[in-house]
């Protein structure tokens, strides 16, 4: 029956994308919807696009190991709105352009764009293999199959729409697996709060998992950048970070670029803003009631610390005590959340090879061919090179060292060529520095211990802009426009 269910939604989402073939014979239509979409579908579409699996595994084993700590980092929705909306938009919108790296060429010349499209490849390449690893391990558990086949599973039917149907299919697709997401909530969350034992609050406080609120925790406010989290890293780490994403990443740009008009555009972020901070609040509710539930079954004392994976196990063990169709129903939402993000990333990748990599724009069928190329890539990744790294993070570590840290010296480009003075920066100053940014960015996150997890974004960003900079003064060059 769980089988079944995930059929049928799979089967759904293939019947969308096909649906919404019609347009995606031009590469406007292919790659931008037409520059058609309203406020909904871009707002959902640019939660939906951010949230995968990787949420519904971090969050709850970071919370189940450590507390409420990251929730602190919610606001900053809000916060990374206002300047994207106020400045980003507006001067995007009137460029008229498909990717977000397509003025680096009027303010510096080819070569910087060239590099800002392998550097955004390159991060959503690393970010996409991990959500779909995580979707597979998540899929197998609750549906008894091989990892390795579910993550293929998930990668070639994401590739398979949308290569089919473009950036429009996507979107709505990415409408419906919104639906499917909240479905899940509304299932698991009464259905743990009412089975467990009151004082609830109790169970959560003596375990530690209410921390730093109950029993407050005084090192929450300390200023020292060595604490794993604390509020300041938390609010500025993850403020770079949402600006990078915001900001720089093509894959959340190309939402904006896809409006029909500059109002939809800024209306659907602040939408984005408000549904993301509703939907990881729901995720934190969830990893509280599955933690005190865990508790409750003895599948661990109150006060031992969860071992890597708990969440995963426990979340199995839950839904394998449920009627059948209802884990299926749950795995499906799962399933929503990471294809909502690889389909997406597959065709912003596909996007940037057409439009930055290649002196002409590609059209449809080549466009499709990329798109395919991409997805494949992708898949392959996710199932041979993801696996060792896991073995020794976890993944809420993985991303914001690795993934959230690679998008630091992109966003640096994007902020040295929008706010920058000539005077200050030049193409072989940004060539230069930008790839010293992005080796040291790797060297940061990969061997500098210890730092508070979000400050590490913030740390590549500094290194890449301080490059950039000191690059441009040593190199002089002429921009070239």
């Amino acid at each position: 029956m769980n089988l079944l269910v995930i059929a049928l939604y799979l089967t759904a989402v293939l019947a969308l994308g096909w649906l919404c073939r019609r347009g995606s014979h031009t590469a406007d239509g292919h790659f931008l919807a037409g520059r058609a979409m309203g406020t909904l579908p871009i707002g959902i579409s640019i939660m939906v696009t951010s949230f995968s699996a990787i949420n519904y595994i971090a969050i709850p084993e970071e919370i189940g190991a450590h507390g409420l700590y990251v929730v602190a980092s919610f606001p900053v929705f809000f916060l990374a709105a206002y300047p994207i909306a106020r400045w980003w938009m507006p001067f995007f919108h009137r460029l008229n352009c498909t990717t977000a790296y397509q003025f680096l060429e009027q303010r510096y010349d080819r070569r910087v764009r060239t590099l800002a499209a392998l550097l955004f490849l390159l991060w959503r390449l690393v970010w996409m293999a991990v959500a779909l690893f995580i979707s597979g391990k998540m899929l197998a558990a609750i549906t008894h199959q091989t990892p390795l086949l579910m993550t293929a599973v998930c990668g070639l039917v994401a590739t398979l729409y949308a290569t089919i149907g473009g950036m429009r299919a996507i979107m709505w697709t990415d409408v419906l697996q919104a639906a499917v997401i909240a479905l899940g909530f509304l299932i698991l969350i009464p259905l743990l709060a009412s089975s467990l034992p009151l004082p609830l609050l109790d169970t959560l406080r003596d375990s530690g998992r209410l921390r730093p609120l109950l029993p407050p925790d005084p090192q929450f406010l300390s200023p020292d950048p060595t604490i794993r989290i604390t509020l300041w890293s938390a609010l500025l780490g993850t403020l770079t970070a949402f600006m990078a994403r915001y900001g720089a990443d093509q894959v959340v740009m190309q939402r904006y670029f896809t409006a029909k008009s500059l109002r939809d555009a800024q209306r659907g972020i602040w939408l984005n803003a408000a549904i993301s901070v509703l939907t990881l609040t729901l995720l934190a509710v969830l990893a509280l009631l599955l933690h005190a539930w865990a508790i409750n079954q003895q599948a661990i004392a109150p006060n031992a610390p969860t071992p890597k994976g708990f969440a995963l196990q426990q979340l199995a063990r839950l839904l394998a005590q449920l009627p059948p169709g209802l884990p299926g129903l749950i795995a499906a939402g799962i399933l929503a959340a990471t294809m909502s993000s690889i389909d997406s990333g597959i065709n912003a990748c596909a996007a940037t090879i057409a439009t930055d990599l290649q002196r002409h724009a590609a059209r449809p069928p080549r466009a499709q061919l990329i798109t395919l190329s991409i997805g494949l890539l992708v898949t392959l990744v996710a199932c041979l090179a993801i696996p060792p790294l896991h073995q020794h993070n976890s993944i809420f570590a993985i991303i914001n060292k690795l993934v959230n840290g690679l998008g630091s010296p992109l966003l640096a480009i994007i902020l040295l060529a929008r706010f920058s003075s000539p005077r200050l920066t030049n193409p072989t100053g940004i060539l230069v520095g930008a790839t010293l940014g992005l080796l040291a960015s790797c060297a940061i996150s990969l061997l500098v211990h210890p730092l508070a997890l979000h400050y590490y974004a913030v740390a590549n960003l500094v290194v890449t802009l301080l490059a950039c900079l000191a690059a441009s003064a040593c190199l002089p060059t002429q921009n070239r426009r």
